[in-house]
Formats: structure tokens, sequence, C-alpha cells
């Protein structure tokens, strides 16, 4: 074995920093310049122009780009044209703006609108039997204001129900967007009181039989003859019904009445609201037409950066080979001297489990960590690990910049 080496001289790390710095500049410059090219197609050309510019960051001179569109000189007068078109429209628009600014002016004109009309519920029918007094003594003893009773208690017991199915009706109205007034609002409102004016003139239709029932049961009590009596109640009976018809006629025709009148107010505010809102809604129509497009141009696959070689890399890895070498030169000098007695003469050496192989304890050191028999770099050593020393002794290990540790074998 040869005398010990020295350690070579450290590499320029900051000149390989620099160099490998300038190599990634030069890529990234030819990346730019492949990813500017210029385009050609029927409708213009798309092209680059390069300059020369200061950064106020830095103040470093930087080149600057201008990115240039030409259009065809078809594609260019078509261009001009629509321009064109696109601000006749909104200069169209703006004279609107005087009308629109009028008709919105005023508020709505509530007014000379045709009165809301109502039907008021339903007609009163005639119930009631006109007072007749027979010229036999029937001795029947009957109320005649019991019909009017039954009736009287089964309104009261529809009344709340009516409540409730208008209370009802009004909330799904609003729900679905029906304003009140509107002509949707007013006919489901006059169709649910239609239904309920049938249902209550069922009910006293339903008295009225309520009543007959009775008389029939204390017509057959009589003991006289009630023919004359009966006759007389049945005519006075028809001519109710014939009263009642004609006031449901009547209360149809003022319900279509109400409608008509209704429909008409409708039509009013309908009309008013167009007029108010016809120049805004031509000046939106004219805002809205066909807007100015410019051609596009077809893309390409772009140029992808390439890797910068790894200088400082290399740099590391050249120095770290010649150190090793440095390190396997005096290993092997330290081979012919026995026990650690031989590594004491030696600052730091390299002891990294990593770099060893065919590991063998063969004693035990008084820091409490082992004395082993190995293999490193091709030489057979006896030493310590540094990953032992480290964890009793963490100042006699240190990292070298390769990442391995060392061990100061002087230290021992």
């Amino acid at each position: 074995m040869g005398g010990k080496s020295s350690a070579p001289p450290p590499p320029d790390y900051t000149g390989a920093a620099q160099q490998q710095a300038q190599a990634s500049k030069e890529i990234t410059n030819m990346q730019t310049w492949a990813n500017r090219p210029t385009i050609n197609t029927p409708f213009g050309t798309q092209s680059w122009q390069a300059g020369k510019t200061i950064d106020p960051a830095t103040g470093q001179e930087v080149t600057h780009w201008t990115q240039n569109t030409t259009l065809a000189p078809g594609a260019q007068s078509a261009l001009e044209s629509q321009i064109g078109v696109q601000k006749g429209r909104s200069d169209l628009a703006g004279g609107f703006m005087d009308r629109v600014r009028q008709e919105y002016g005023s508020p709505f004109d509530w007014q000379n609108l045709p009165q809301m009309a109502r039907s008021g519920g339903p007609a009163q029918l005639n119930t009631g039997v006109a007072d007749y007094t027979p010229g036999l003594q029937t001795g029947i003893n009957f109320d005649t204001n019991y019909r009017d009773r039954v009736a009287g208690d089964l309104m009261t017991r529809m009344q709340p129900v009516h409540e409730r199915q208008q209370s009802q009706l009004e909330t799904q109205l609003a729900n679905q967007g029906f304003q009140i007034g509107t002509e949707g609002y007013t006919r489901a409102l006059a169709d649910l009181q239609g239904r309920q004016a049938a249902e209550r003139y069922n009910a006293l239709d339903s008295a009225g039989s309520e009543a007959q029932r009775l008389f029939n049961m204390e017509q057959a009590k009589s003991q006289f003859g009630n023919q004359a009596l009966g006759q007389a109640a049945s005519m006075d009976q028809s001519r109710m019904g014939v009263m009642n018809s004609a006031l449901s006629q009547q209360q149809g025709l003022n319900q279509q009445a109400a409608e008509f009148q209704n429909r008409l107010r409708q039509q009013a505010i309908a009309e008013q609201m167009q007029r108010r809102g016809m120049s805004l809604n031509e000046m939106n129509a004219v805002l809205t037409g066909q807007q100015v497009g410019m051609p596009q141009m077809p893309t390409f696959n772009t140029a992808q950066r390439s890797e910068t070689p790894n200088i400082l890399g290399a740099t590391q890895m050249g120095y770290d080979a010649q150190l090793g070498a440095v390190n396997a030169n005096n290993a092997a000098s330290a081979n012919t001297l026995s026990g650690l007695g031989s590594l004491a003469s030696t600052a730091f050496m390299f002891s990294d489990r990593r770099l060893k192989s065919n590991i063998v304890k063969v004693g035990e050191h008084p820091i409490g960590v082992g004395i082993y028999e190995y293999t490193m770099m091709g030489i057979q050593q006896r030493g310590v690990i540094a990953q032992e020393v480290q964890k009793v002794r963490p100042d006699l290990v240190k990292r070298h910049a390769n990442g391995y540790l060392t061990v100061n074998y002087g230290g021992l």
C-alpha cells in the first residue's frame, strides 16, 4: 500500500451552477423561439416581432415580444363592415333613450282602468212557503220556520269550510304566480264561488225536503182531509221553484257580466304595460344583434422544454469519485495496521453502513458501540458503524457533502 493521499481540491460549485443556469436560459430561449411561428391562413397572417427592452424590476435587458395579426383584404373589409353595422345599431339604440325615459317617466295609470267587477256571491233564493189559510180546519200544527232553522244550521256548518277553501285557493294562486286582480286569479275565485253557491243551494233544497217530510208526517196524523191544503202548498212550491230558477239565471248573467268586465280591465292593463315597454324592447332587440367576430387562427404543436444538463450534479459526482478514491487508498494503507489504533491518527473517515458489506461484529467499544469487520470499497477493514456512533456520540459524526456519514476515529 502507498502512503496516505491528500483530499482533492473542492470543485468550483459556483461556476458549475452558473454554467447550468446559462444552459437553462439558452434552452428556454430556444423553446420560446420555437413557439413563435408565423401562421398563414386564407383569413390572414399571425406573426411575432422581437425587440429589446429593459425589465423595470431588475434593470436587465430582456427580449420584448409583439404579436401581430394581419387580416386578408376581404376579411379586413368584412370586419370593418361588421364594426360599422354594430356602431350603427348602438347609435340607433341610443336614440331610443329619450323615448324610454318618457314612457317610464310617468307612473302606471290605475285610475283610468275599467273597474274590477265582483259577483257579490250567489243570488238569494226564495225558500219560504207563502202564507195560505185553507177553508177547512185540519188541526195540523206545523212550524213553518223549521226549514229556515235547518237551512241556517247547514249554512253555519258550511261557512268555515267555504272560507278554508277560498284561503287555500288564494295561497295556491299566489304560489303559481297569479297576482290579485289578474284574469286567472279572478276566474279561479269566481269558479270557487260558483261551486260554493251550488252547495248552498243544495243545502236550501235539503232543508226544504226536510220540511216537506215533517209536513207529510203531520198530514198523516190529521183526521180530516187536507187535500185542499196539499194542493195549495204544491202550488206555492211550484211558484217558489219558478222564482228560484229565475234567480239562478240572474246569478249566471251577473257572473258573466263580472267576468267580462274583469277581462276588459286585464286587457287595459296589458295594453298599458305594452305601451310603456315598447321602446325598451325595441332598443334591446337592436343591441342583441350579431356581434363582431375575429377569425380564429389554427393551433399547432408547441415545442416542449428540454431538460437542462445537470452540470452541478455531475461536478459533485466527479468530486465524490475523486474523494472516494483517496479514502480507498487511505483505507488500504490503514488496513496494514491492526485494530482501531491505526485509525486514530485519521480525523474523519467514511464509516456509513450503506458503504459496507459482509459486516461481522468482533468486539465492543467502551462508548457502547460495536466493533466490526466489513468490506468497504472492495477492501477488508475493521472499525465502527457511523449510525451507531451517531446515537451515543453525535459530536464524532459528520455528514459529508455526498450524503454519507463519516466518523472521527481520533476522538474514539
